[in-house]
C-alpha cells in the first residue's frame, strides 16, 4: 500500500495539541504527545532490541567458526606429532664377535681369504614408537681414547690380518696414546618402521693387524643422522679388540695370558683399563669387563 492510499496511517499536527493518526481501516485517531511518545520508544527499542540480536548471532556464529577452526587445526598439529618419527636407544651393548671377512698376508706368499673374522661390535637396539616411520642417513663414531695395551711377550711374525669393517681404524693410529678424538663416518641407508623395535649393529676394527699386535681399548661415541639433519647420540661406549697374538686374547668370558708375562705388563694394564673404567655413564663391553677381572685376579 503507498503514501497515497487514504487508507494509509497518516499523521499530522493539525490540531496543534496532540498527533492526529489515520489508521489503514480509515478511522481518525487523536493521540496527545504524551501518548504518542511511549509508542516512540517501543518502536527505538524494539529496532535496537533486533539490532542486538542479530550483532550476538553473528558475534556467536563468529565464534563458533573460531572454535571450529581451533579445534581443527589442533587435530592437525596431534597428527602431524604422530606421524614425526621418534627414534630413541633403547638398549646400547658391546661385544668381539665375527662377521667380517678379508684375508692373511703371509710374506710372499698370495693372499689368502678368511671369514668370520672376530672384532669389536657395538649393538644397537633403536625404537620408534610413533606412527611415522625414521630413516637412519648416516653414522660416526668419535674415538675419545684409543690406545694399545702392553702385549705382555715378544711374540710376533710375518703374518698380517687385513679385514673390512664398517669403521676401519687406519693404520698407525696405535703408534702413540691418542693425543686428540677422531672421527669415523659411513653413509648408507637403514630404517626403523613405525611403532618398532630394531637392531642396529656396527663393527669396528683396526685396517690391519700385525701378527704380534696387542689388543687396544677404545671409548667411543656414536652419533646416527636420521630424518632430515636430525641426530642421536649414544654413548660413551668402551671396547677392546682381540689383538693378534696367540698367548694374549679374550677367549669367551676369560682371558688368556703369557705364562710368565713381561715384568710390569699386568700392572700397567689394569692401571689403563682400571682408568677407562672410570669414565661416567660408560657402556662397558662384555670383554672389556672380564678383562678387568682376569686383571685383578692374575695380580693376586
Amino acid at each position: 500500500m503507498n503514501a497515497d492510499d487514504p487508507r494509509a496511517a497518516q499523521s499530522n499536527n493539525a490540531t496543534g495539541g496532540g498527533v492526529q493518526i489515520i489508521t489503514q481501516a480509515g478511522d481518525i485517531v487523536m493521540e496527545s504527545r504524551e501518548e504518542s511518545r511511549p509508542r516512540a520508544k517501543r518502536s527505538r527499542f524494539i529496532r535496537f532490541g533486533l539490532a542486538a540480536v542479530l550483532v550476538v548471532a553473528a558475534v556467536a556464529g563468529w565464534i563458533a567458526d573460531e572454535r571450529d577452526r581451533d579445534a581443527q587445526m589442533a587435530d592437525m598439529v596431534r597428527e602431524g606429532l604422530a606421524l614425526m618419527p621418534n627414534l630413541e636407544a633403547a638398549k646400547v651393548s658391546a661385544y668381539i664377535a665375527g662377521g667380517s671377512s678379508g684375508e692373511v698376508l703371509d710374506g710372499d706368499s698370495p693372499p689368502e681369504k678368511v671369514t668370520d673374522v672376530r672384532s669389536p661390535h657395538v649393538d644397537l637396539k633403536l625404537g620408534n614408537v610413533v606412527h611415522g616411520a625414521s630413516l637412519i642417513t648416516k653414522a660416526s663414531i668419535t674415538f675419545t681414547r684409543f690406545q694399545s695395551l702392553e702385549p705382555c711377550s715378544a711374540e710376533g711374525g710375518p703374518r698380517v690380518f687385513t679385514a673390512d669393517y664398517q669403521f676401519a681404524i687406519p693404520d698407525g693410529q696405535l703408534e702413540v696414546p691418542l693425543a686428540r678424538p677422531f672421527t669415523l663416518s659411513k653413509e648408507f641407508t637403514h630404517e626403523v618402521v613405525a611403532d618398532k623395535y630394531d637392531r642396529f649393529e656396527l663393527t669396528v676394527g683396526s685396517r690391519s693387524r700385525p701378527e704380534g699386535a696387542a689388543p687396544w681399548v677404545a671409548v667411543m661415541e656414536v652419533v646416527l643422522e636420521h630424518d632430515g639433519g636430525k641426530q642421536l647420540k649414544i654413548g660413551p661406549i668402551a671396547v677392546v679388540d682381540t689383538g693378534n697374538i696367540s698367548t694374549f686374547h679374550p677367549d669367551g668370558d676369560q682371558w688368556v695370558f703369557p705364562a710368565s708375562p713381561a715384568p710390569g705388563c699386568i700392572e700397567k694394564n689394569l692401571e689403563l683399563v682400571s682408568d677407562v673404567l672410570r669414565t661416567p655413564n660408560l657402556v662397558v663391553s662384555k670383554e672389556l669387563a672380564s678383562l678387568n677381572r682376569t686383571l685383578q685376579q692374575f695380580k693376586k
